[in-house]
């Protein structure tokens, strides 16, 4: 399930901040959406992503590793979401994907939620909220890792 974030070292591989709907961030952080499903994806492989919970938070409140990734038609998506706990209904998730042949479903383990938010501009320069999803550089996720670590050691 989640747990916080204490002493290690963040891991290895490709990182990306994706922004997400607090209401969708914290299903994922409470461990309950373990799909997160996407128009488009990334054309590097993704190993962990960094969650950037949208307005009115606008706050990085966790991370969460990336297990598999699926490209398929919505109706095949449908089943990893009732599976797995996509959070959505079935008439959301066809909402979304609305006009699209194929859609992408990214399988989510190991969430972790940071103790307080972390101000993404402390962590990336002149931040922006990504409209799909932006890779992180081994420097921005060094970085996110220390004041992670520093917020938790704050009493």
């Amino acid at each position: 399930m989640t747990s916080s974030v204490k002493s290690s070292a963040p891991p290895v591989g490709k990182a990306i901040v994706l922004s997400i709907k607090p209401k969708y961030a914290e299903l994922i952080l409470a461990g309950t959406k373990t799909v997160e499903f996407r128009r488009a994806w990334a054309a590097e492989k993704v190993d962990m992503i960094a969650i950037y919970a949208s307005s009115p938070i606008q706050k990085l409140v966790g991370i969460v590793q990336v297990s598999d990734i699926v490209r398929a038609k919505p109706a095949t998506l449908w089943g990893y979401c009732s599976k797995r706990g996509g959070g959505l209904s079935k008439s959301e998730l066809t909402a979304y994907f609305n006009g699209k042949e194929s859609g992408v479903a990214v399988l989510l383990q190991d969430a972790k939620r940071f103790g307080q938010g972390v101000d993404p501009q402390k962590v990336i320069k002149n931040f922006s909220p990504p409209q799909s999803f932006r890779y992180m550089t081994a420097a921005e996720m060094r970085k996110l890792n220390k004041l992670v670590l520093q917020l938790e050691a704050t009493p």
